[in-house]
Formats: C-alpha cells, sequence, structure tokens
C-alpha cells in the first residue's frame, strides 16, 4: 500500500479531529462560562470515569482482530464476535462505574452525573467496534463523517443548554447523547463499506481473540491509569478548583496527542503487510514514519506554547489564566508523545506486544507515586510533571526494546 492511501486517511482523521476540536472549543467555552471553575472540575471528574472505562472495553481487541484478519481475510466475517465480546466487557466496565458512583464520597449530582456518563460505553463500545471495519478497509472518511455529525449535534446541544441556563446534569447528559449519536452514525455508515458487518457470534472466536488480547487489554489500563490518575488524585488531595484549572490546559493538550495515533491507525494494516514482505521493510516504514511525526511535533509544539493565551482565553476566560502554563508545559512535552505511538505499534505488529503491560505499568506507577508524593505541595505542577516523567520512561522503555528485537532478529539471521 503507497503513503498515499496512508495519508489519505491519516488527513481524513485529521479533518474529523479538526472538526472535533473546534466543536471541543465551543461547548468547553460554553461549559466554562456556565458551570465556573469549581463545577466544571466537577465536569471534568464525571467525564473522566467513563473514558477511563472506554479503553478498559476496548481491551485492545481492534488489534488482534485486524492482524487476524491480515493473516486470513476470512476473519472479517466475525466481526459479530468482535462487537458482542465488546459489549459484554462494556457491560462489565458499566457496572464497575456504578459501584464507584454510589461508594464514593461526592455529593449526589457528582454521582448522578457518573452514572449517567458512565452509561455512554455501550455506545462507545459499538463505535470502536465498527472502526475495526473502517481501519481494515481503510476508509476512515466514513468513520469521520460520523464524528463531524455528532460534532455538530454536540455544539448545537450544548448552545441550547446555555441559553437556557442549563446545569451540570443537562450538560454531562448532552455529552452522553452526543455519543450516542455517533454510534448510531457509525452503524448505518458502515453499510457503505465493501464488507459490510456481520453480526452472527462465535463463542470459540471471540475467546480466542480474547486471549490473545490480554497483554493489550492490560497494556490499555495501566496506560489508562497513567492518563487519568491525576484528575482523582488532585481532587482528592487538592480540589476540584485545581482539577478545572489543570484540565483545561490539559484538554488542549489531550486533542493534539491523537495525531500520531490517526497517523499510526492508518499505517498499522501498511506495517502488517510490510512485515510480511520482510522485516527491513518495515524498519523502514518505521523510520520514514518517525521523520514524519517529529517534524510534526516540532511545529505544534512552537505554535501551541505561542497560541496558549489566546487559546485558554477562548476555552475558559480571565477565570482560567492559571492554565496557560499548564498547556504550556505540557506542549513542549509533544515530541515525546508523537515517538512512542509508532515505537508501540512496531511491537504490536511484530507479535512483542507481551512487553507492552510491564512497561506502561511502570509508567502508572511512577506517574500515581508522583502525584500521591508531590500534589500536596505542588497542586497541578505535580501533575505536569509527572505526565512528561511518565512518558520519558515509556519512550526510554519502548526505544530499548525495539532496538533489542532488531538486534536478535538480525543476529539469528546470520
Amino acid at each position: 500500500m503507497s503513503w498515499r492511501k496512508i495519508a489519505a486517511n491519516t488527513i481524513y482523521q485529521l479533518i474529523g479531529k479538526g472538526v472535533g476540536v473546534v466543536s471541543t472549543v465551543v461547548t468547553v467555552a460554553l461549559v466554562t462560562r456556565a458551570l465556573g471553575v469549581s463545577q466544571f472540575g466537577e465536569y471534568v471528574l464525571i467525564t473522566t470515569v467513563p473514558a477511563f472505562l472506554y479503553l478498559l472495553a476496548d481491551f485492545g481487541l481492534n488489534a488482534v482482530f485486524l492482524r487476524q484478519v491480515a493473516q486470513d481475510n476470512h476473519h472479517v466475517q466475525k466481526f459479530g464476535s468482535l462487537l458482542f465480546l465488546r459489549l459484554g466487557l462494556s457491560a462489565a466496565t458499566f457496572l464497575l462505574a456504578l459501584s464507584f458512583a454510589l461508594l464514593s464520597p461526592y455529593a449526589a449530582i457528582v454521582k448522578w452525573g457518573v452514572m449517567i456518563a458512565s452509561s455512554t460505553v455501550f455506545a462507545q463500545g459499538v463505535y470502536t467496534s465498527l472502526n475495526a471495519l473502517f481501519q481494515h478497509n481503510l476508509r476512515y472518511d466514513l468513520s469521520v463523517l460520523a464524528g463531524i455529525a455528532s460534532s455538530v449535534f454536540a455544539v448545537l446541544v450544548f448552545v441550547w443548554g446555555f441559553i437556557n441556563h442549563a446545569g451540570l446534569l443537562f450538560f454531562v447528559s448532552a455529552w452522553a447523547v452526543t455519543t450516542l449519536t455517533l454510534a448510531v452514525l457509525a452503524l448505518v455508515l458502515s453499510f457503505l463499506l465493501a464488507e459490510k458487518p456481520r453480526f452472527s457470534n462465535n463463542p470459540a472466536f471471540a475467546r480466542g481473540l480474547f486471549i490473545a488480547a490480554i497483554p493489550l487489554g492490560l497494556t490499555l489500563i495501566f496506560s489508562q491509569i497513567n492518563w487519568m490518575a491525576d484528575v482523582f488524585l488532585l481532587r482528592s488531595l487538592a480540589s476540584a478548583e485545581a482539577v478545572g484549572i489543570y484540565r483545561l490546559g490539559y484538554k488542549v493538550f489531550e486533542n493534539i496527542v491523537p495525531i500520531p495515533i490517526f497517523f499510526v491507525n492508518a499505517l498499522y494494516p501498511v506495517m502488517l503487510a510490510d512485515y510480511h514482505q520482510g522485516l527491513h521493510f518495515l524498519i523502514d516504514r518505521l523510520k520514514k514514519s518517525l521523520g514524519l511525526l517529529i517534524a510534526a511535533a516540532i511545529i505544534l509544539t512552537g505554535l501551541g506554547f505561542a497560541f496558549a493565551p489566546l487559546v485558554i482565553s477562548i476555552l475558559g476566560g480571565t477565570e482560567f489564566s492559571a492554565s496557560v502554563i499548564v498547556m504550556r508545559l505540557l506542549v513542549l512535552s509533544l515530541p515525546i508523545f508523537f515517538v512512542t505511538a509508532p515505537l508501540q505499534w512496531f511491537l504490536i505488529t511484530v507479535g512483542k506486544e507481551k512487553v507492552l503491560p510491564l512497561i506502561y505499568a511502570a509508567a502508572a506507577v511512577l506517574n500515581v507515586g508522583l502525584n500521591v508524593v508531590f500534589i500536596p505541595r505542588y497542586s497541578y505542577f505535580a501533575s505536569i510533571w509527572a505526565t512528561i516523567g511518565a512518558e520519558l520512561m515509556i519512550l526510554v522503555l519502548l526505544l530499548f526494546q525495539v532496538l533489542r528485537f532488531k538486534r536478535v532478529t538480525v543476529k539469528g539471521n546470520r
């Protein structure tokens, strides 16, 4: 497959992300102004719970499914097994969310918000599963179209809520309905694919898929702990205001970080094909990909640092001026985040994903430890440096594993 095909599908995702960013700018600006710093912090906490659960339900199943399809295209007919397996995981994570809401020490409104927001795990499970078909067919244009339509819907609903002085639970409910809209639209558009979704379930195939995905599933769990623990720790060890200030700056950062993931999403089927041709084809593709992503990261770092005051002013107003330094410090680390994505998927491509849970578990322990020790003294600055430090550890360990695999493989072929 050509770089043109990879570029086209990356661009589709970037267009969708661009529309999503605009939607996020509008909705966040409305929510911050409608709720204020403290309640925005609660809104962030509420919507972080299902965001954490999404990757638990994801469990890396798409990557394993696509790898099996690459070996035998008839496996694409077993999409129903992937879907039902993920919905089962979604049900389990939803029960976890309900338990968290009922047992947490938070106010009743926050508990209700968590329960409403967590219901989105089912819709997100459907959407994530359908993305396996979009990715296999390299038809991210259809997935992006669903995303654009749901983003427009979100803006309209949030504007209505702002005009009518809606409260916290309205905006949480609107966020949940937007996720449902995304899943429904993706399902409708999936029938335009050459290989349409089939919904028959094969328990044996699903069981094998789950077992094969365990290393990636554990990796995603530790990755989410690494990404999301700061919200809960800041709320417990600092305040809702600290969460609001930190996460507004982080909100911009987390909308930039998926760019290399979009690129790798389009690249992964090509990497699988390269590896079947020979390791040197795959390594050459990896080197070129790293060069492109590093260049993009440097440009985005400069832009993010320069425009941070303007972006934060638009999103939150003067009340959130402290978020500028949060955003600036985080965007300085973008080159690190842009490099880890292709290295991780290189290891998945060559079947070495069993090392990933150990790497991400170590990073999660470091992140949580730094937050627990330093938040009482440094508040959200501790979370910033914990995030950067953990990702730097991931980069070093991934690079070591890639170089080790290359050295061992080349030596074994002599």
